[in-house]
Parts: structure tokens; sequence; C-alpha cells
């Protein structure tokens, strides 16, 4: 199963110009984008990929990581064939670099939008989550998908690079809960040095119109990369931009690289530096800086800026213990911005 695509122009000669993404991919016919998971058939652009997840998981909701979103939920997380970013070192490359082309994603099972909230009710998961690959490549998919969680009362996250056009993201954002933005780098040249995209501009646009517009929930994850992003001035600027663009308050996490695919040949993150990215996020004024990818690190819970209580403990499988209150400080009662259980956006 394959679906037209909704964002796309017609060109000269069969061809189509993809539109979901900055892409914007000019593809002949028979051919596919740079995502490998869109390409033109029979004159028209599909969605090859259309309900057709490569993973289907249930996940803590911490894993993706949303920290102050749900605490302590599980969710159904979807990711599927073909990436639009495609990172060196993406520690899921089997499915991320992928292609959906010679017949490859009909061998996937065929989970429609109806029937993955069935499957996500039926294991009592508060919700749904698009990761593994960016939900870019599969928007059509997500946006049907948020459309039925939202009437069965199940909240809906997105795990993103934020290369999305505007157009696209509008199309899925009235039906997005959370929205969790990769930020690679400070700038073009770590982006463009890590991943597909040369211009990370939108990026970093979507991910303010994601809160700004669409009042998503939004928190950030930048994977410390050793060579690339992990000194001081690439750390601050990052740290900055969360803190001017997004709020002092928005969740930061600084997680540890591990080596993989393309980038095997580095070394792991040294802790040492996660824990100089924390000083250095809250020296740029943010309240909650995380440490990511290090099981037991006292930096995954959540300490309450004001009275300085642990207000959530973190286990390896997630929340063990949440002292929390209408989003708030259950000691002081400190707005820590905590999306709490039973919320569901109007």
């Amino acid at each position: 199963m394959s679906g037209e695509a909704r964002f796309w122009e017609p060109l000269e000669k069969g061809k189509a110009r993809c539109t979901a993404c900055p892409h914007l991919c000019v593809i002949e016919e028979g051919r596919e984008g740079i995502c490998r998971a869109r390409g033109v058939r029979d004159g028209r652009l599909e969605c090859l990929v259309y309900a057709r997840p490569a993973t289907v998981v249930s996940d803590e909701i911490e894993k993706k990581p949303f920290y102050h979103f749900h605490p302590g939920t599980r969710a159904l997380s979807l990711g599927t064939l073909g990436c639009n970013v495609r990172c060196l070192g993406c520690q899921n490359w089997q499915i991320s670099h992928a292609s959906a082309a010679r017949g490859e994603a009909e061998k996937l099972s065929l989970l429609t939008p109806a029937h993955a909230v069935r499957m996500a009710r039926k294991h009592k998961l508060a919700g749904i989550a698009w990761s593994y690959n960016d939900p870019a490549v599969w928007i059509e998919y997500v946006h049907d998908v948020c459309v039925a969680a939202r009437q069965a009362g199940l909240y809906t996250a997105l795990v993103t690079a934020s290369y999305l056009t505007m157009e696209a993201l509008d199309y899925v954002g009235p039906y997005l809960d959370a929205f969790k933005f990769d930020l690679k780098a400070p700038g073009a040249p770590g982006w463009s040095w890590l991943s597909k995209v040369r211009d990370p501009s939108p990026c970093f646009e979507m991910a303010v119109r994601a809160k700004m517009i669409h009042g998503c929930h939004v928190e950030v994850v930048s994977n410390i990369v050793p060579t690339m992003n992990d000194d001081d001035a690439s750390l601050k600027a990052m740290a900055e931009w969360v803190a001017d663009s997004l709020g002092p308050k928005t969740p930061w996490h600084v997680t540890r690289f591990l080596p993989d695919y393309e980038l095997s040949y580095l070394k792991a993150t040294p802790v040492q530096t996660l824990e100089r990215g924390v000083e250095i996020g809250r020296g740029a004024g943010l309240k909650f800086v995380y440490v990511g990818n290090v099981p037991g690190h006292p930096a995954t819970d959540t300490v309450c800026p004001s009275c300085g209580r642990t207000a959530i403990r973190r286990g390896e499988r997630g929340a063990e213990q949440i002292l929390v209150r209408e989003g708030r400080c259950a000691a002081c009662g400190e707005d820590l911005q905590v999306v709490p259980v039973g919320f569901r956006a109007d």
C-alpha cells in the first residue's frame, strides 16, 4: 500500500518536485528522493511507506527523550524506511538509510491509522510517537494517525530533526502534542558535516513554530559528537539558542554519542564533556539540562530550580518517582513546565 503524497508539484517530462521538506527534490519517473521513501510512480509523487512501519515498539516516553511530557507513561513508537537527514553516525541506520524502492516497503506489515490506535489502546499505552527515522518522510501517515489518536484521547509526539517545510508542519501541527527537536550543531558547518542538511535554518524555524504557533511541548536534544560539536563555543551557542528561542525552562538534553555506522572510528563522548555541557547550559540560563545515554547519572533527574528538591527521579526505565502536581513542584509550587498525565490538548 502506498498513498499519493500531499506535498508535491508536477513538473515537465513526468518529473515531480517533493515539497515535504526543504530539500525540494526533483524526482524522475520511477525514482525516489533523497529520503528514499517518496518517489514518482505513474506521473505522481507517492509516499511509498504510507502505513508501512519498519519498527513498532512500546517505549517509555523518557526514551524519546521527553522528560517533561507525561513522565512515567509509555507510547507506541513508529518508524519506517528512509530519512531525509541521514546522519553519518545514525544508530538506526539499518532502516533510516534503507530504501523503500523495489518493493521493499511492501515487505513490511500494513498498519492503518485505525489499527495503530487500536494497538495503542489494547496495550494501554498513553500515546503514539514517531521516531527511529525522521517523520518527515511519511508526514501524510503521521497526520492521519495523529487525527485518529486525538479522537481516541491519546497524545502524539514527534521526534525529528525539524527539517520540514512550513506547509508540512502546519498540516500535522494542529494534532500534535509534543515535538522533540534534534539540535545537531549550532550552525551550518556542523549540520552539513553530520547530515544531508546544508542549511539548517528551516530546522530552527520549524522548532520555534511548533511551540509558538501550534502550542506543542518542545524539548531539545543535542548528541555531543567528539570533534564536531563538543567544544565550549558550540555548546554555549546551542544552549543560548534554546534559552533565547524556546525559553529558559525548555529541557535541553546533552546526550552521549556512541560510535556507529560511518562514525564508528570515533570514541564515545567522555562523561566529563557532557557534564561541562550541563554547566554551560545552566550558565546560559537554562533551568533543566540533562545528561543522556549515561544510565544512572544524577543529571537525569528533574530538580526544582527554586527549592532544589528532586521532583522526578529516573531510573534506567524512565520516571520512578514523580513529585509533581499539575506541572508544578509538589514541595514549593514552582512551575516546572511538566505536562501532567491526563493532559490532552484541545
